[in-house]
């Protein structure tokens, strides 16, 4: 599983950071500022500029923003797990609206780098 996320993002950093030790080993870690974000980036068709949202790239498929986040949640163990069945008793559209206000409020209320965030493996 790819994971890439906003490494100017205080919030979103910090996620990849917790999902890699959370996930070691199972995920790689891309911001989507860098090279190797772009490239993949544009090999699904999205470019980071009008992109503000985390996406997973997986078997070929991708996802963006709410369902991208429920899709690493299933999959992270017992704590992530947990998270997600609490999720999924929400209506998807509150799921979705709630992802919404945060990412739009990502910088405002958590910060914004002055530099890209690279997660090394």
């Amino acid at each position: 599983m790819i994971v890439l996320f906003d490494g100017f993002c205080v919030l979103c950093s910090g996620f990849a950071r917790w999902l890699k030790k959370r996930y070691a080993g199972k995920i790689q870690l891309e911001a989507m500022q860098s090279e190797k974000g772009q490239e993949l980036l544009s090999s699904i068709g999205y470019s980071s500029y009008e992109l503000d949202e985390v996406v997973v790239i997986e078997n070929e498929k991708s996802l963006s923003g709410a369902p991208a986040i429920l899709y690493i949640l299933k999959r992270g163990g017992t704590f992530p797990l947990f998270l997600y069945r609490m999720l999924r008793i929400l209506p998807g559209s509150w799921i979705k609206a709630g992802y919404r206000l945060v990412a739009n409020n990502r910088y405002k209320w958590f910060g914004r780098r002055s530099s890209c965030t690279i997660i090394q493996d």
